[in-house]
């Protein structure tokens, strides 16, 4: 890997990982054992592997000698066959895939993956359908007893052990347990450098600590107490001081999860009786040690660090194909999106220097596997990182997860959507919304303001064309919920559709593809159905942008979608970006719905604008991030209390023959500013023709 400064080369790029689900691969019976025969696809790590198909990166090394070293790209490697768990379902009439998901608690995904026929023939009243069963949590209850002499016997703690999962991480445990990580360190000190999956870990009782033997309790806190803060105390050191674990405390005091503040009274529980360290094995218990000997880098969660801060330190780990950059004809269209969202990065960069801000940046050539990333990541300068950046491709993000989380650093996802990370790493920001996240965002969108409409969902009788089927599905589940009518047609023929139209009212036609030969025939048809009584407008997906074949047909109509990303090309700040851009690189942006180099741009100042003001750990304090975003709406919201953010800011886009592309901002429906006076102007032309 090359490691070079910001100064010598400008880059960016995009990359969605899409993942088979299909599982319809050979199969080879090895020593009575059944595996998969799965041929290794391009750039490909043991994450997604693991993750198609349910097994661990040690179960597929176990069978596959040399694999230690790395994948390499068509080989056949064996895959573990599983059968997974499951439940029959009969569908009843009028049922969603939405509803039964929501019923089983499953994703619509989860469903498609053990019923991969229901893409293409839909769901059918009376069949039935396979439901996965929720993973259990693998937990092994062990209770102390007489063959551990040395632990007290009087009001014996449960132990309990839990084999390590996939995706998860010393920190993730920890919550789930409601202890501290660095209990579970003491009880296993192989586990300080991070965890591996299908090891096994001893987790003690939520009120055992850790901490050496006493057989008095004399100068113990028995009874609860107040504690009031002093400057530069944390959570981590009050519990130190008491003997209880910072756990307790919040429980006590939820407000203390928005951070101290000096002379703030907290409520202080009892401390309970202690138990030993043990190690090697359950059934030996070792000699006690002293916690307080080493400092556990649990601490760095609770001092939150909110002091306005203009030295940034920040790193970018994307594939930039370093190797190739010197060649522009052997760069590919991916690498020079990453070059561009690099390039609109720095002119962030500039600016936001005239404004006081310091930065000290590192750029480095990520690779596409996971071997590459963490041999970055042991590099000694990222350790003090406020920011990294990447990855671009879905089997780096956990090691980068873990590294966020170890030294705690912000994670910014730029690109991918699927990031099971970020469901438990506080420090992760995901650019790209999880897909289930995204589709109940449009279809709550496409309500509010279709509502009063005639509403028709326009299905192909070809199957393969409605690739929106997940859509569709949500969108009906909650229109028929709020009690809101809506029509389903299949796409047959002229009468069929006309028959679905109404005069009195605005008819909103939704064609649930992307697939551009459908389109194609489909657009044309619906252009000529609209008369002076019979009003139309498609609702549709952004993908739909990028189809050349259908661009004449596509806003005859005025044609709405939703998506995180609008440009208004008369907002002066994205004029003085794109003279910058041409300026400083002697090239145009490349030519696409979504503005790579404005993406980084929008990251770039946000985030630094987020850590000068309210420094490193400014998610926590409770003011917005003013920043004017010239292609990005960023609006972050946590996936859970235990989880990262997302961003849900969306626009509604409607694009029509008079007014051009005019923007509503998703949660007021009104027209953003530049938009609107835009609006106001073509009105006032028109009242003067006439």
């Amino acid at each position: 890997m090359k490691r070079f400064w910001c100064s010598i080369l400008f880059f960016s790029a995009i990359f969605f990982q899409v993942i088979a689900n299909d599982l319809n691969y050979p199969r080879k019976v090895v020593n009575g054992k059944v595996y998969y025969e799965y041929p290794v696809q391009k750039s490909e790590g043991f994450y997604s592997i693991c993750k198609k198909f349910g097994v661990t990166e040690e179960e597929i090394k176990a069978v596959n000698p040399g694999t230690e070293k790395g994948l390499s790209y068509d080989t056949i490697i064996l895959i573990p066959y599983k059968e997974q768990a499951y439940v029959m379902h009969k569908v009843d009439r009028k049922e969603t895939l939405y509803a039964i998901s929501r019923k089983y608690e499953v994703t619509i995904e989860d469903i498609y993956e053990m019923n991969p026929s229901l893409k293409k023939e839909g769901l059918k009243s009376g069949t039935e359908i396979k439901i996965p069963q929720k993973k259990k949590v693998n937990v092994q209850t062990l209770t102390v007893n007489d063959s551990l002499p040395k632990l007290q016997k009087e009001n014996k703690p449960t132990f309990s052990v839990h084999v390590v999962e996939k995706g998860e991480t010393l920190y993730s445990i920890s919550r789930s347990y409601g202890i501290s990580s660095d209990e579970i360190i003491r009880l296993n000190p192989e586990v300080k450098d991070g965890v591996k999956i299908g090891q096994k870990l001893i987790i003690p009782p939520v009120h055992a600590n850790t901490k050496i033997k006493d057989n008095s309790v004399e100068g113990k806190n028995t009874k609860f107490i107040t504690h009031q803060v002093k400057k530069k105390e944390t959570l981590y050191s009050i519990s130190k001081t008491y003997g209880v674990t910072h756990e307790e405390i919040v429980k006590l005091n939820p407000n203390v999860n928005d951070g101290l503040k000096e002379g703030m009274i907290l409520i202080i529980p009892p401390s309970f009786s202690n138990t030993m360290v043990l190690k090697d094995s359950i059934a030996e218990a070792s000699e006690c040690v002293n916690p307080l000997d080493s400092i556990s880098d649990i601490e760095h969660m609770f001092n939150r660090s909110t002091t306005p801060k203009k030295n940034i330190n920040v790193a970018i780990a994307l594939p930039f194909q370093l190797s190739k950059a010197a060649d522009k004809n052997k760069i590919d269209g991916n690498t020079k999106k990453f070059l561009e969202f690099y390039q609109g990065f720095l002119l962030a960069v500039d600016s936001l220097r005239k404004q006081g801000i310091s930065f000290n940046l590192y750029t480095y050539d990520s690779g596409k596997n996971e071997a590459e990333i963490r041999k970055i990541l042991e590099k000694n300068e990222l350790k003090n990182l406020d920011l990294l950046i990447g990855p671009a491709y879905t089997s780096q993000i956990k090691p980068m997860a873990d590294f966020a989380i170890e030294n705690n650093v912000k994670l910014i996802i730029p690109f991918s959507s699927k990031s099971e990370e970020t469901y438990n790493n506080p420090n992760i920001f995901q650019i790209n919304p999880p897909q289930e996240k995204s589709i109940s965002q449009m279809a709550d969108l496409f309500i509010r303001q279709f509502q009063n409409k005639n509403i028709v969902l326009w299905k192909f009788s070809n199957p393969t064309y409605d690739d929106k089927q997940a859509f569709a599905d949500t969108l009906t589940a909650m229109l028929t919920e709020r009690k809101i009518p809506f029509k389903t047609v299949i796409f047959d023929n002229m009468a069929t559709i006309r028959a679905a139209l109404v005069t009195d009212k605005e008819n909103v036609v939704v064609p649930l593809t992307t697939n551009q030969v459908a389109l194609s025939q489909s657009l044309p048809m619906i252009n000529t159905l609209q008369t002076d009584k019979r009003i139309i407008s498609l609702f549709g997906f952004t993908e739909w942008q990028n189809y050349q074949s259908i661009s004449k047909d596509l806003y005859v109509l005025s044609t709405y979608y939703v998506s995180q990303f609008h440009i208004d090309f008369s907002n002066p700040e994205v004029r003085n970006y794109l003279i910058k851009f041409r300026h400083f690189y002697n090239s145009e942006p490349f030519n696409s719905h979504l503005q790579y180099g404005m993406l980084g741009y929008d990251m770039a100042m946000y985030f630094s604008t987020a850590i000068s003001r309210h420094g490193h750990d400014f998610e926590f304090v409770d003011e917005p991030v003013n920043v004017n975003p010239i292609q990005s709406k960023f609006k972050f919201v946590r996936l859970n209390d235990k989880a990262g953010f997302y961003t849900t800011g969306m626009y509604i886009i409607n694009h029509n023959e008079i007014t051009g592309q005019i923007a509503y901002d998703g949660e007021t429906m009104k027209e953003c500013p530049i938009c609107g006076e835009k609006l106001k102007k073509i009105e006032a032309q028109q009242k003067k023709k006439k």
